[in-house]
């Protein structure tokens, strides 16, 4: 005899939909990328590509890594996606000297290095206040 569910799962099944979904599939759904970008020693991580940003913000981020005097001023750098904390740790070298956070994670990195978590690029971008915050936030941690 053929239970109702048996028959439900049996007609949703030649109809190509599933009533389950494994759990491995719904993890990678929930997991938000996180994209670095590198000058020499300053890695911001950010929410998409840089490459994606239109030339005011890239012109924003690239200025203030700057502005920390651990880079150049040269405004090409390495981007790269982080699926984990362990990518992450893999990216920051032992030149790394700071870490600019722009997105909603909060980072924890295994080495000593110092983490600033910043307002989002956009946000930034829009309140000069916030931008002064972040100054402010630099300019502490490494004494300029």
């Amino acid at each position: 005899m053929i239970t109702a569910s048996v028959k439900t799962n049996l007609i949703l099944k030649e109809l190509g939909i599933t009533r389950f979904s494994s759990r491995s599939a719904v993890k990678k759904s929930s997991i938000n990328p996180i994209y670095a970008y590198k000058i020499q020693n300053v890695t911001v991580l950010l929410n998409k590509l840089f490459e994606e940003y239109e030339n005011a913000k890239k012109e924003l981020i690239v200025a203030i890594m700057s502005s920390t005097t651990l880079t150049n001023g040269e405004s090409s750098g390495q981007s790269s996606l982080i699926d984990s904390v362990g990518m992450l740790d893999d990216i920051i070298d032992i030149n790394s000297k700071l870490i600019i956070n722009f997105t909603s994670s909060k980072i924890k990195v295994a080495t000593k290095i110092q983490v600033i978590n910043s307002d989002s690029i956009d946000e930034l971008t829009a309140d000069t206040q916030k931008k002064k915050q972040l100054w402010a936030s630099i300019k502490k941690i490494l004494n300029l």
